[in-house]
């Protein structure tokens, strides 16, 4: 049994339950049937009995005769009535065996005998008639049609057997089947479920424990499925992030070998006095030079490398952008004063946005750095609120669109003779400015305007709380 299959092991325990059942109420009709029968037969011969005993209480004792046998007859009894002396006043039916003395059968007059039944109920009882003679009076009904109704019983047993084995295993099959038939469906969509297609349910409509079971089961695959593809996508960012941090490391290194080399060779070069390089003052701020555009880049390297803008994405609160933009902006008015660029800022159409205020006033500081830097003297930057979107403007000679496409790349550098190549700029900004805006989930555009580069940040819907 332990290797059946869910069905037939199904099938064979219902068939044999029911079968079993049926045999044993089957056994127990056959062997409490005549004990409950001689029971109820000997209540009901008592109670007759009584009742025509009252009845023979109001007559004389030529009467008693004709009434007794009267009765008997219409009830299917033998009777016996005698006396008190012993004298018989009328007897027929079961149960008897004597010779009557003279006179018909069943006056007591006369003789003859009557058949002994063996299987047969008596009770007796004794009354008074109305002329104050005592009688005795007995009557007996047979139980030979319980034995009759055994032995037919006994006949019947076999066919009713097959036929109820054959109904048992009718009603065991398909009891079975509507059993065994969702549980194997389940039993198939998990087995499905292995290959993780996204389009695999158990689909049993009931609203028992076996469908309770189906939607649990569905609702577990769809939660697996989620968390693995949460998973996956956890993974995916994890390696692209690494791939961008190796990626990175790598330009880094190329980046810092060349000042490193330059500040390297003019050092070499004053120390043994090697040709130009006897001008040691000339060169000296040169190096220094070198030396300060090397520190703004491990300055912006080392930013880079600690920012992780994605757990700080998530640190989000009601900010004022009007407020973070006059924050943001108030120490790059000395800079562009000093370098002779006219910065402007209006905060008209203030709103407010729900963001990570650290991570975008960042963003917004390195916008308005680089616009600072690559603003020639005697140029504007206007920064204002436009919609729901902040707006940084400078004039200067606007990028190309191969440039464009390079830009949120580490340490590109525009092409020689360009504003920035000439100061010595990083490239890191605007990579770093994009890593923030994309974590935070914050659309912007940078193109070129007609008096040149427009940056635009976008806050989006405003979102209710």
């Amino acid at each position: 049994m332990k290797n059946l299959k869910l069905f037939p092991k199904t099938f064979l325990h219902c068939l044999g339950l029911m079968s079993g059942v049926t045999l044993i109420a089957f056994l127990l009709i056959y062997s409490l049937f005549p004990t409950v029968y001689q029971m109820y037969k000997q209540r009901e011969l008592d109670a007759d009995a009584a009742r025509l005993a009252g009845e023979l209480q109001e007559l004389d004792s030529k009467e008693l005769s004709a009434a007794i046998t009267s009765y008997a007859i219409s009830k299917g009894y033998g009777y016996t009535a005698r006396y008190e002396g012993g004298e018989v006043i009328c007897s027929a039916g079961v149960g008897i065996s004597f010779e009557m003395l003279g006179g018909d059968f069943g006056t007591g007059n006369g003789g003859g005998s009557v058949r002994l039944d063996v299987d047969f109920a008596t009770s007796e009882t004794s009354f008074r008639t109305v002329d104050g003679k005592t009688v005795d009076l007995t009557l007996r009904a047979s139980l030979q049609p319980i034995g009759d109704a055994g032995s037919v019983l006994l006949l019947l047993l076999p066919a009713v057997l097959i036929l109820c084995v054959m109904l048992s295993a009718f009603v065991s099959y398909f009891y079975a089947r509507s059993i065994v038939k969702p549980i194997q469906g389940i039993a198939d969509a998990t087995v499905r479920m292995r290959s993780l297609a996204p389009d695999i349910s158990c689909s049993i409509d009931r609203n028992d424990e076996i469908g309770m079971l189906s939607q649990n089961i569905d609702a577990m695959y769809q939660k697996l499925l989620a968390a693995i593809s949460d998973l996956e996508l956890q993974i995916q960012t994890a390696s692209r992030s690494e791939r961008e941090k190796l990626d990175f490391l790598l330009l880094a290194s190329h980046e810092l070998k060349t000042p490193v080399t330059a500040v390297r060779g003019m050092v070499d070069g004053m120390l043994y006095r090697v040709g130009a390089y006897k001008d040691r003052d000339a060169y000296l701020a040169k190096c220094q030079k070198s030396l300060e555009s090397l520190s703004e880049l491990l300055c912006r390297m080392l930013e880079a490398s600690k920012l992780d803008a994605n757990a700080a994405a998530k640190d989000k609160e009601r900010t004022e952008i009007g407020r973070l933009l006059a924050e943001t902006a108030s120490p790059y008015f000395i800079i562009a004063e000093s370098r002779g660029v006219a910065m402007r800022l209006s905060l008209e159409g203030n709103f407010s946005a729900c963001v990570s205020a650290e991570l975008v006033k960042k963003a917004i500081s390195n916008v308005i750095s680089n616009a600072v830097k690559y603003t020639d003297a005697g140029k504007s930057i206007r920064i204002y609120l436009e919609g729901r979107a902040a707006v940084v403007e400078n004039e200067c000679l606007p990028f190309t669109q191969e440039e464009l496409s390079h830009i949120g790349e580490p340490f590109y550098q525009r092409k020689e003779g360009s504003p920035d190549r000439a100061g010595g700029r990083t490239g890191l900004g605007l990579y770093l400015t994009e890593r923030i805006l994309h974590a935070c989930r914050l659309s912007y555009s940078f193109a070129p305007y007609e008096n040149g580069m427009r940056f635009v940040l976008d806050f989006g819907e405003e979102e209710s709380f």
